[in-house]
């Protein structure tokens, strides 16, 4: 169970990941590049503290990168929590005591320290990401100059799920419409008969109703790549060219690119647009942000992470972190489908991962590296459908578009 301050802040959770090789055909040896990390409790001096993220690095030297990310980023960001929550732990003490108020017990014991809100913990975050990318680039055994890795995790603090992103990777959650009424499973809750008593009717900003009981799918990360239109300005604004391979071959005109909607549509077509430096044909990557790429970071492509927070609520019952492996060919909403549709987070993440292989298999000769974290949550916190409801509205409003075993399984109580 995590638990942080009060109560109504506990969250249960069981969590599952798994992990598989990509099918290459070209390169049967080709190594790993996907990486994962998951502490269950304790993370960053809180009892009730949880972090899970999802690498997937790219380049030659990508598997390097990831293991570096997964090695340095947690220790960094558990470091900063913990040194600002002691900040404001002396802070109130140092209050107390200009007070003449009593001292509790063991008052500088981290069990009582004070938690972060919401911007003091984003702002550790996103330091935390600054400071790996740093680190990565300094070190003289981690070959960055054109390899390096996404990075997406969710930390678990003060009742609240806050989401870093870099790169592609994704974070998605299943919310339960009308969670309020409902309690179980999330297949137990697809058998029951849900009562019309207390229904919400949650509308998203494209009009689309949903009815009371269905699992939705709700992104909470936005893949950073040249398809955003927000994320192309900031780019050429540092001097990168953005183009297709065929663009840059010459075999079709130079163009802006048009929006899909993000996590719905599928791009099948393959010839994503990538970023160049203004006089060379390279790096090429395909995504606008990330972990190492020192050269791609010369144009724009930095590892300052877009990061999201959302107090846990009855609502919300399973959460998907994934490489794109995962998801280059099944919508948001079809990895929630599985999901729902299965009795325990591993069965999940094996579910997730047979369906995302046969789809590459459909569409390739070969298959990405897949890394999967699935987790099932429950809360007793009351929904506030107003704030899933602009989180959901966040990536209907970009302008955007996406591209086209080691196993490990827990039931955990965080607290």
């Amino acid at each position: 169970d995590v638990k942080s301050g009060n109560d109504e802040d506990l969250i249960h959770i069981r969590y599952a990941a798994l992990t598989q090789r990509g099918y290459y055909p070209d390169d049967p040896h080709k190594e790993n590049q996907d990486d994962y990390f998951i502490c269950g409790s304790k993370f960053g001096a809180g009892d009730g503290d949880a972090f899970f993220a999802v690498f997937d690095g790219h380049g030659d030297k990508g598997h390097d990168c990831a293991r570096f990310a997964k090695n340095r980023l947690p220790p960094i960001l558990a470091a900063k929590i913990k040194k600002q929550r002691a900040a404001l732990n002396a802070k109130k003490i140092k209050g107390m005591t200009e007070n003449k108020e009593q001292k509790p017990a063991n008052a500088f014991h981290p069990s009582n320290w004070p938690y972060l809100d919401e911007k003091q913990y984003e702002d550790v975050c996103r330091q935390a990401h600054i400071q790996c990318n740093n680190e990565m680039h300094d070190d003289k055994n981690i070959k960055d100059f054109l390899s390096g890795t996404t990075a997406i995790s969710v930390g678990f603090h003060a009742g609240r799920m806050t989401v870093s992103n870099v790169g592609d990777s994704r974070a998605v959650l299943g919310y339960r419409v009308g969670g309020d009424d409902l309690q179980g499973t999330p297949a137990e809750e697809e058998k029951k008969e849900i009562s019309s008593e207390g229904d919400i009717e949650f509308v998203d900003a494209t009009g689309v109703k949903y009815e009371s009981g269905s699992i939705i799918a709700i992104p909470l990360s936005d893949d950073q790549t040249p398809y955003r239109k927000d994320e192309r300005i900031r780019l050429e604004k540092a001097g990168a060219r953005i183009l297709t391979i065929d663009q840059l071959e010459g075999r079709k005109p130079i163009k802006d690119v048009e929006g899909l909607n993000l996590g719905v549509d599928i791009d099948t077509d393959g010839d994503m647009p990538r970023v160049y430096l203004k006089e060379h044909n390279y790096p090429g990557t395909a995504f606008s942000r990330s972990l190492g790429d020192a050269v791609a970071e010369g144009v724009g492509v930095n590892g300052e992470p877009e990061l999201l927070t959302k107090k846990v609520t009855k609502g919300d019952e399973i959460l998907v972190i994934a490489s794109d492996g995962v998801f280059e060919f099944l919508t948001n909403q079809r990895m929630i489908d599985i999901c729902a549709e299965c009795e325990d987070p591993l069965h999940a993440c094996t579910k997730l991962l047979e369906a995302s292989y046969e789809q590459w298999l459909n569409y390739e000769l070969r298959t990405d590296d897949i890394t999967v974290i699935v987790l099932f949550l429950k809360s007793g916190k009351a929904d506030d459908v107003a704030e899933v409801t602009r989180i959901l509205n966040l990536s209907q409003k970009k302008p955007s578009m996406p591209l086209k075993t080691m196993a490990s399984s827990s039931t955990h109580q965080l607290q």
